[in-house]
């Protein structure tokens, strides 16, 4: 006779397996999963904690279990991620959006004068979480989002409807060579690929087995593509207006010195809430 199973004791099982499986947040991961297989959220889970399962419900959570077994993101098995108050859809293919990545929008947003129009550019927009949030969240600004990744793009432009028509626009192409016209930006923020290649054996599974190479890895150093959005700031950057990237913890002092070498002025290196180095900002002249 098949086991009757209970929110409660499927929850448990599944603590214990992932567990097993040396995944990092097993009690989350397996809530997670659970509350989508079943159509509902994490307080309904335990809410209804004694309901049974039903054999339908079993059969959607189970393939969901193996794919989070080997070690599969979580955000490609929801198909979306909680990025900065908001659900961002993503897929395998597409950059996941990071926690640490809402401070390079709170930079920005900071950047921009209050209550004033402003134009900000997103360079590899991934999901387009960045570009989207300051868009969203000053509803007087326009948004350029660039993305090499046609897949990703496509991802970024469904996030854009949803939650910035008309003030989001997404380009798919390599960095400013994308965009349509030349014009200057009051902020031009980025998370572009960085880390080194000889670090690759340092990330986790779910990251180096799953998530786009081409969004992660920027050359032996890291730097290959922030050298080159630095190189075309001055084409792009509105005078006064600002840069901001996110970083590898270890390229702090080399990218500040790109951006003093490219004429930027109040260049600074800032930490994210682990007290790593994260972000590097700069002022053009």
């Amino acid at each position: 006779m098949a086991q009757a199973w209970t929110v409660r004791s499927l929850s448990q099982w599944a603590r214990e397996w992932l567990a097993k499986k040396a995944v990092e947040n097993p009690r989350l991961d397996a809530d997670l999963i659970l509350a989508h297989a079943l159509g509902c959220d994490r307080i309904r889970l335990y809410i209804d904690i004694d309901k049974p399962v039903t054999p339908e419900e079993l059969a959607r959570f189970k393939p969901l279990m193996q794919r989070r077994g080997a070690r599969e993101p979580v955000a490609y098995i929801l198909g979306a991620r909680e990025f900065y108050g908001r659900r961002f859809d993503v897929s395998p293919g597409v950059f996941i959006p990071r926690p640490e990545t809402e401070l390079l929008v709170r930079t920005v947003l900071d950047a921009l004068p209050p209550g004033t129009g402003g134009r900000v550019l997103d360079l590899c927009a991934g999901s387009g979480a960045v570009g989207i949030s300051v868009a969203a969240e000053r509803p007087e600004a326009q948004a350029d989002l660039v993305e090499l990744s046609p897949e990703a793009a496509g991802v970024a432009r469904r996030n854009a409807d949803r939650y910035t028509p008309g003030r989001a626009h997404v380009y798919c192409g390599d960095l400013y060579a994308a965009l349509p016209a030349q014009v200057r930006y009051h902020a031009i923020a980025a998370n572009p690929p960085y880390v080194p290649l000889p670090h690759a054996d340092r990330l986790a599974p779910e990251i180096v087995g799953h998530e786009p190479h081409l969004a992660l890895f920027g050359g032996a150093d890291g730097l290959d593509v922030i050298r080159r959005m630095v190189g075309g700031l001055r084409e792009w950057l509105a005078p006064g207006g600002w840069f901001v990237t996110e970083i590898d913890p270890s390229e702090g002092e080399a990218v500040a010195g790109l951006l003093r070498g490219a004429g930027l002025s109040q260049v600074r290196v800032e930490r994210d809430l682990a007290g790593l180095d994260r972000f590097v900002i700069g002022k053009g002249a």
